[in-house]
């Protein structure tokens, strides 16, 4: 069974991902050149169920993306014992 991952990463304003490096404090990308428009936020999308959590602060989506891989973990099938009790 595959891992179920949700990575956290920048966002555009129009929901692309922002992969440029950019000024921690306005948002602006550090390449006056780049046709980056600037991140406007964080967002992760899961990759069992392709949920997604955005929000202007990693800070907000890192507690989100927890509680949303838990709901995972706790939906999870449970093992069946392989022996027999004697």
């Amino acid at each position: 069974m595959p891992r179920t991952t949700m990575p956290v990463t920048g966002v555009h304003a129009d929901g692309t991902a922002c992969t440029h490096q950019v000024n921690q404090r306005t948002g602006r990308p550090k390449d006056s050149n780049s046709d980056c428009p600037g991140r406007t936020g964080y967002g992760a999308t899961c990759s069992a169920c392709g949920e997604t959590v955005t929000n202007y602060l990693k800070l907000l989506v890192t507690p989100e993306v927890t509680k949303h891989l838990r709901q995972h973990t706790s939906t999870a099938p449970q093992a069946e014992p392989t022996g027999e009790a004697k």
